[in-house]
């Protein structure tokens, strides 16, 4: 057997351009009759505008968001062994936690108190908004597109999740605080959506995916 040394070996498997960070992370959000994007890039990795119906989350806290899988796993235990024979995964769910800035946007209103608020307007005198919510939320199902970004615009390295169903799953606390900026902590349940076959659409895309995609172990399509 020949034989190596571990420098050479790291040398030609690892590649640290894989290392990424989410630098910048937008999220937005869409009714079920929107279309979940078929891709996020066009020619030479740019980004594509999104479909109008797509509607920004905002401005993130620094602790931006994560994608938090639920695993559960049923182990079938036997005699004189001293670990499980056989382990099976019963449950994948997925939930998404974002936290905001701009909770007094109207769309974002509408979101987390389950209310339609296109008739309400502005007080053409004082400019003040009044509305009234309801004593429990009927809160609808959403596609949910998240965005990150890293590395310049010549090298850049876009990195997305296209959830085609979710739904809220909690309501954000309000805290008032002279310390902090109000706030709000969005959490999406993600479910399967049955015309798609998934319950999330991954993207990697932009100038640095496509300089490096067989960093990645990718082939480019013919």
């Amino acid at each position: 057997m020949a034989t190596t040394t571990i420098e050479a070996l790291k040398k030609k498997h690892n590649h640290p351009s894989n290392v990424r960070k989410a630098l910048n992370v937008l999220a937005f959000f869409a009714p079920m009759t929107a279309a979940l994007p078929e891709a996020i890039t066009d020619a030479g990795g740019a980004l594509k505008e999104l479909p109008a119906e797509y509607m920004p989350l905002g401005v993130f806290t620094t602790d931006g968001g994560a994608i938090t899988p639920e695993v559960s796993v049923e182990d079938v235990e036997a005699l004189g062994y001293a670990e499980p024979v056989r382990s099976d995964l019963t449950k994948a769910a997925k939930t998404v936690k974002l936290t905001i800035f701009e909770i007094f946007r109207k769309h974002i209103l509408e979101l987390v108190h389950g209310i339609d608020l296109s008739q309400t307007k502005a007080n053409k005198d004082t400019g003040e908004i009044v509305f009234d919510e309801p004593s429990l939320p009927i809160l609808k199902e959403h596609r949910l597109l998240v965005i990150s970004a890293d590395g310049p615009v010549d090298d850049e390295y876009l990195m997305a999740w296209g959830f085609p169903r979710v739904k809220l799953s909690s309501l954000p606390e309000t805290a008032l605080k002279a310390t902090d900026a109000i706030q709000g902590a969005l959490e999406f349940k993600v479910l399967s959506d049955e015309v798609l076959g998934t319950p999330c659409r991954h993207y990697l895309g932009g100038s640095g995916v496509l300089k490096h995609v067989d960093a990645l172990g990718f082939e480019k399509a013919a």
